[in-house]
């Protein structure tokens, strides 16, 4: 199985994109309203474009498998955004290929350190940012969902 990944490029993903993210969060059960959700999602593209962040797909077999994207927070920090692998891909890789190449641009963008938060859902993703060297990190913002952990790496 080979994945290939591709940036999101508006306005042409911007249906696909949305579709995926609320698939996303429909999976987690939890209220994002603490995050400024609806906003967030009205202005993807203005989220999702450099210099502000960008969003992959990973696609498997010409199929949208899954993606992840970034946000800038300062010159030097990137968190890492709604990483998913739709559920008929998962278990095969996609997400520490997402993951792998994240970090690799990250990196090539002249960042040094990545966060993110995990809400208890993400089990899965946990382990994986443990497996790729994330530590856990105090929290960078107040998340009001219980056991949340949140995650550095140092590029």
């Amino acid at each position: 199985m080979a994945v290939q990944l591709r940036d999101v490029e508006f306005p042409r993903d911007q249906q696909e994109l949305e579709r995926l993210i609320y698939e996303y969060v429909d999976w987690l059960d939890i209220d994002l309203s603490y995050q400024n959700f609806a906003a967030e999602m009205a202005r993807l593209d203005a989220l999702f474009t450099l210099p502000s962040g960008v969003y992959q797909f990973a696609l498997v077999d010409g199929n949208i498998a899954g993606g992840v994207g970034f946000r800038t927070i300062d010159t030097q920090t990137a968190e890492v955004k709604r990483l998913y692998v739709r559920s008929p891909f998962q278990g095969l890789g996609v997400g520490r290929v997402l993951m792998e190449h994240l970090l690799e641009r990250l990196k090539a963008l002249g960042y040094s350190r990545v966060v993110l938060d995990a809400v208890p859902p993400t089990q899965h993703a946990q382990k994986l940012y443990l497996q790729m060297g994330f530590v856990e990190i105090e929290p960078y913002f107040d998340n009001p969902t219980p056991d949340t952990k949140f995650f550095g790496y140092t590029l």
